[in-house]
C-alpha cells in the first residue's frame, strides 16, 4: 500500500506528530504501509550504530560499520537452544 501522495499538516495532527511544525512536512514521507516517517530515518539510525560501536570519525563509509557490526555479532557466542537452530 504504497501512498503517492505527499504528507500534509492533517496528517501530522497525529499524537506523536504535534511537536512537528508545518515548515518541516519536506522532512516526512510515506512509507510503503502507510505509517509517516522521516525521510532521513537509515542516515540517523546508521550514524546511531556507528555511535554504539564507539567510531567518532565525521567521514565514514557505510560498509566500514556493516563490517564492524559483522565483526562484533561474530564474537558473540549463542545461547545453546539457538545455536542448534542456527545449524551450530
Amino acid at each position: 500500500m504504497k501512498i503517492k501522495r505527499q504528507v500534509t499538516e492533517r496528517d501530522l495532527r497525529m499524537p506523536e506528530f504535534y511537536h512537528i511544525n508545518a515548515e518541516d512536512l519536506d522532512d516526512y514521507e510515506f512509507r510503503g504501509d502507510g505509517k509517516i516517517v522521516r525521510k532521513d530515518r537509515w542516515e540517523n539510525a546508521i550514524h546511531s550504530i556507528r555511535d554504539v560501536l564507539g567510531d567518532n570519525r565525521k567521514e565514514f563509509e557505510i560498509e566500514e560499520i556493516v563490517s564492524a557490526v559483522r565483526a562484533l555479532v561474530a564474537t558473540v557466542e549463542l545461547p545453546e537452544d539457538e545455536q542448534s537452530e542456527a545449524g551450530g
